[in-house]
């Protein structure tokens, strides 16, 4: 599984195998059986499966009649609250508020030797060739125009809003690769965000804040030891807002075990710097690494009650034994054996009591087919086994996402509660807010993290343990940015959840665009300026979020927004 020569001499043309076809146009028959098919969901028929009978015998075409065709065809008050429901596919993808848009770069060799880490083949570094995202990228060349181009295409045809874009780099250090690939590789990604090639990449983040799809943030993955002041400002000249490390484990003495080549010092000296340059931090762990049950609780509880660490997202990933690893040599050995599914569904049930309310858990178990695991948990459904047990304990996990109002438009099934929404009582920050009914109040949450004063703002049904949105105010204590003065605070996330709104609409019943995020905004402005004397406020925004802060008095200041407070 080694990769056997330089990926940087490959001829990418080859990962090109298989065109997609960009034309979405319907032949006659089948747009006048979308039609016909539109016009039943628009007086209120209900049994899409009966609906596309009817509409495929009464019109000849070629092929069936796809959910996409009907979305095509659907225009104005043709696009119900009933019709989108049943015709929208994969709605948990946008329940955050914001579509996700995944690119991968080419492979480049890794600065790492992680025994555990696989080696595809003509595959970026830690992915094995196989993963859905990986074969998408690879089909097409890992090409960023035409892995953005593809996926916005998907959101659309599935029904989903794509102005706001979250874009994320996967696939290895993308920070240690080469720095002209880097730039052009981002760059082509945001050229065809905003459907034009700009002559710079300064120009295409100019272009993007008013652009039809925008680019609201950018998550980059990398090592602990690779994520220092000259990474960080990279990062951020590229639009990153969020930074995910392979962190793994707290133990130096794994660590070396397993060839990782940097220490817990250097996790926590990335962390630091990522808070106080306004970065929001997430950590991906893997438990079972050598590691006892006993040995990855106190992992986890050190994760969250040592103030080095303290993320404010998490990805658990079970250690897994995969061919062509030196793991894979050591458990043929004897010499090392993961956890099966059993046990990690128990270790991490158990792990969850330490998780606090301001983390979110993005995902528990890698998208890596069964059928490469030769150890480890093979069960796809781990999270589902984890909750199970979680609920035979009595305990619920109290995580962002699991309280995030989105899932409750899915979870109350038609409509959900989302759609009882009424309009707010009162327009200050602080009074309670009826919402259907949901009642929301605004709650604070302070801690210490990494040497600052974090406070998480949120708007939230405590009673109900519902999430509406939230707000990352931190007090640095010195950074490396210029931008950030003595007397800066930082928001390091603002976000409403919901099911995704588009730019500049007010959709009935929808969580976003109700006022929630200025309400937080300027509750953090109070805090900082009342509270800690700060006379600045410093926003690490997405390009594509830039307008919304430059309305509330926000002007830009190097790579962040900034305002007098």
């Amino acid at each position: 599984m080694g990769l056997d020569r330089d990926p940087r001499s490959f001829d990418y043309s080859q990962f090109a195998r298989k065109k997609v076809k960009r034309s979405f146009g319907l032949d006659e028959g089948k747009r006048e059986a979308a039609e016909y098919a539109a016009k039943l969901l628009a007086i209120g028929k209900t049994s899409l499966i009966e609906i596309k009978k009817s509409a495929s015998k009464k019109f000849p075409m070629k092929g069936v009649l796809r959910n996409s065709d009907i979305l095509a065809v659907l225009e104005g008050k043709g696009r119900t609250k009933n019709a989108l429901r049943l015709l929208l596919k994969s709605p948990t993808r946008t329940l955050s508020g914001v579509s996700p848009v995944a690119v991968m770069p080419k492979p480049f060799p890794c600065v790492g030797k992680c025994t555990y880490c696989p080696k595809g083949v003509n595959a970026p570094q830690s992915y094995t060739g196989f993963e859905p995202m990986t074969m998408r990228a690879m089909q097409e060349g890992y090409d960023p125009h035409k892995q953005v181009a593809v996926r916005l295409q998907q959101y659309s045809q599935q029904g989903h809003p794509i102005d706001k874009c979250h874009l994320i780099l996967m696939g290895g250090t993308f920070l240690a690769v080469p720095e002209k690939y880097r730039h052009e590789f981002v760059k082509g990604c945001f050229d065809e965000f905003n459907g034009f090639k700009a002559r710079t990449f300064e120009e295409a983040k100019k272009a993007n804040e008013t652009a039809a799809h925008r680019v609201i943030g950018a998550t980059f993955e990398t090592r602990p030891d690779w994520c220092f002041e000259k990474e960080i400002d990279d990062a951020l000249y590229l639009g990153g807002t969020q930074m995910e490390l392979g962190v793994q484990t707290l133990s130096d003495k794994v660590y070396e075990k397993v060839q990782r080549g940097h220490t817990v010092a250097d996790v926590a000296k990335a962390t630091k710097l990522l808070k106080n340059s306004a970065f929001k931090v997430g950590y991906h762990m893997m438990p079972g690494l050598f590691a006892t049950p006993e040995e990855d609780e106190e992992y986890f509880r050190m994760l969250f009650e040592d103030e080095r660490f303290k993320p404010d997202m998490l990805k658990i990933y079970p250690a897994m034994v995969l061919k062509g690893t030196k793991l894979y040599e050591q458990y043929k050995k004897r010499e090392y054996a993961p956890y099966d599914t059993e046990t990690a569904a128990q270790v991490i049930a158990r792990i969850t009591r330490y998780i606090p309310r301001y983390t979110r858990v993005m995902r528990v178990q890698r998208d890596i087919p069964s059928t490469l695991i030769e150890s480890g948990v093979k069960h796809s459904n781990l999270r589902q086994l984890v909750d199970a047990k979680l609920k035979k304990m009595g305990v619920r996990c109290g995580c962002i996402r699991c309280r995030e109002i989105g899932n409750t438009e899915r979870k109350e099934g038609e409509g959900g509660r989302n759609d009882r929404m009424e309009e707010e009582i009162g327009s200050k920050a602080g009074k309670r807010r009826e919402i259907g009914k949901i009642k929301l109040g605004l709650n604070r949450f302070d801690y210490n993290a990494s040497n600052g004063e974090e406070i998480f703002i949120s708007f939230e049904d405590r009673e109900k343990d519902f999430l509406a949105g939230f707000c990352r105010l931190r007090i640095p204590h010195g950074s490396h940015r210029k931008e950030i003065t003595p007397k800066s605070a930082l928001v390091r996330e603002l976000h409403v959840y919901g099911s995704e709104v588009a730019i500049g609409k007010d959709e009935k019943g929808k969580a976003q665009h109700r006022g929630m995020g200025r309400k937080l905004l300027f509750e953090a402005e109070r805090i900082a300026a009342e509270e800690f004397s700060m006379n600045k406020m410093v926003v690490i925004s997405g390009v594509g979020a830039r307008e919304y802060y430059y309305k509330t008095g926000y002007a830009a200041d190097g790579v962040y927004v900034s305002k007098n407070i």
